[in-house]
């Protein structure tokens, strides 16, 4: 939802992604991409700034966090494309997305705490498509298809040794 900026004994400010003044470094999970996502004031949706007329995002891509600039882990769900329009004039093309968390509407948080990865390498995109799918799973499971929706799972592939039925002793 956001970063936070300053802490008190009970409460503290966080500066949420939909802020004017707020960048956040994503990735379309579905191909990778990276993008920068800024909000616009904190309306319904974020927009992705700056993308060449013949970027490949579509409407309902689910954008997570890229981890560029270390600033917040890679993976985390953001928002969904919910609008993406060419500016002829630019050409350019302009996207929104909807953002995952309700915004307005928020009263607790989860506050995750930068590891040290100790210069260890960026993740691959396998395992950012991994982690992205957990998160997801755990958080918002109407995005995704339950595995027994995706279509029929292939037949384990065959040995060329017929099954022998274990007699009625179990020996």
């Amino acid at each position: 939802v956001g970063q936070v900026v300053a802490v008190a004994k009970l409460t503290s400010r966080v500066l949420l992604i939909c802020d004017a003044t707020h960048a956040l470094p994503i990735q379309v999970l579905r191909n990778d991409i990276r993008v920068i996502a800024a909000g616009n004031g904190c309306t319904d949706d974020l927009q992705l700034e700056h993308l060449p007329a013949n970027t490949d995002i579509r409407v309902g891509d689910v954008l997570v966090t890229s981890g560029l600039g270390g600033r917040f882990p890679e993976g985390y769900p953001v928002g969904v494309v919910s609008s993406v329009k060419l500016d002829t004039q630019r050409a350019y093309t302009v996207i929104q997305a909807r953002p995952t968390a309700g915004l307005q509407r928020l009263r607790y948080l989860l506050l995750l705490w930068g590891a040290d990865r100790n210069g260890a390498n960026p993740m691959t995109p396998e395992e950012v498509h991994r982690v992205a799918n957990e998160r997801l799973m755990q958080m918002m499971p109407q995005v995704l298809p339950a595995p027994d929706a995706m279509g029929p799972q292939m037949p384990a592939p065959a040995t060329g040794m017929p099954q022998q039925p274990l007699p009625a002793g179990g020996q």
